[in-house]
């Protein structure tokens, strides 16, 4: 064990057979209105990443819903579904299991903190309960890219600014340690205002013990709730990314953050009653915002970072997990072509069987 400033590095299922059999356009409450900004929406002519389609208000056909199985005690909920597009409708990815009312995040992706509100506002007060801010203790990243980790910052300092005594206990790949220990370096100023100005906090509640992870296949953590074991999946260049198993008293969940097909994902996901999966358009690569010029050249860029609908075929065959749920979807269909749930009909073109949902900001599972 060794010191970083504030920072201290450390080392019966059932299925989802009541959970609803996949989605359709029509499935779930019909939104009440449109979102603030809709009546002062301009339709842009110039498609980019603050203004692909997957952007647009009118795209979003429903409101938020509770999808869990009756009873369960490990529903999760989807804090943010998106992707580094800047959608304003989807906060950076994000993701917390509720175990017996305790929360275990899953990626810290941009807007976190208010994701958080978003959910307890749509859901109620149990989930509002789960969020008690001495609850938020336990953070699981997936990898380090700035999408899944720019909203770190907030999940351990804004609690602490409203009284929480609670440190917190991240896990992360290689490089988690250095990340969290220059975030809290980062924030020094801040930190020392609440210690030594009018409010006179105590430490307890800015610190985070952090423990790197590298190993595959490994239990890196159990409490009463949960026994959460870690896999290594494939993800561009990264040399170290995760996929996490959970396993709660009456439900397997698995979290697998951005990549392609990988054994480590199967492995985790096998048996499993939900996994929790990215994933990216093929037959509309050619309108990518990224990746190059050409189909081919977007292909192979955008291929080695993410899950193409034949990839996750692969997956769901060989792990048998039950149930799909999408975040971090990237829809590139033109705007004349473009739906909400295009993706995921894709997906079930290339042969992926079983239950499959396009999650929303708000959606519990």
């Amino acid at each position: 064990m060794r010191a970083i400033g504030l920072l201290v590095v450390a080392g019966v299922l059932v299925s989802c057979q009541n959970v609803p059999q996949g989605e359709t356009a029509s499935q779930g409450p019909a939104k009440q209105e449109l979102p603030d900004f809709a009546s002062e929406f301009v339709q842009p002519t110039v498609i980019g990443p603050l203004t692909a389609p997957e952007t647009w208000p009118k795209f979003f056909d429903r409101a938020p819903e509770n999808r869990a199985p009756l009873g369960t005690v490990s529903p999760v909920a989807i804090l943010g579904s998106g992707n580094p597009t800047a959608n304003p409708e989807r906060f950076g990815p994000s993701l917390a299991v509720i175990v017996n009312g305790y929360p275990y995040f899953i990626d810290a992706g941009e807007g976190i903190w208010r994701a958080m509100a978003h959910g307890t506002l749509v859901n109620g007060d149990w989930l509002t309960k789960a969020f008690d801010i001495n609850n938020m203790k336990y953070l699981f990243l997936t990898h380090l890219h700035e999408d899944h980790t720019i909203g770190i910052p907030s999940w351990i300092l804004n609690p602490y600014k409203f009284g929480s005594t609670t440190n917190k206990e991240i896990f992360g790949p290689q490089g988690t340690a250095a990340m969290v220990g220059d975030i809290l370096t980062g924030w020094t100023i801040d930190l020392h205002e609440m210690w030594e100005g009018s409010l006179h906090a105590s430490k307890d509640g800015s610190e985070a013990n952090v423990t790197d992870l590298t190993e595959n296949g490994q239990q890196i953590f159990q409490d009463d709730n949960v026994t959460v074991s870690a896999y290594r999946t494939e993800h561009g260049a990264l040399k170290y990314t995760f996929a996490y198993r959970f396993e709660t008293p009456d439900r397997v969940l698995v979290f697998g953050g951005d990549g392609h097909y990988s054994p480590g994902l199967v492995e985790a996901a096998k048996g499993a009653d939900i996994l929790f999966i990215e994933s990216c358009t093929l037959e509309n690569i050619q309108y990518a915002t990224w990746g190059g010029d050409t189909v081919e050249e977007k292909k192979k860029a955008i291929g080695a970072y993410h899950m193409f609908p034949p990839d996750l075929k692969r997956v769901k065959e060989e792990s048998g997990v039950k149930a799909i749920v999408l975040i971090h979807e990237q829809n590139y269909a033109p705007p004349d072509q473009f739906t909400r749930l295009g993706l995921k009909l894709e997906i079930e073109r290339a042969g992926v069987e079983g239950p499959i949902y396009s999650s929303l900001d708000g959606d519990v599972y």
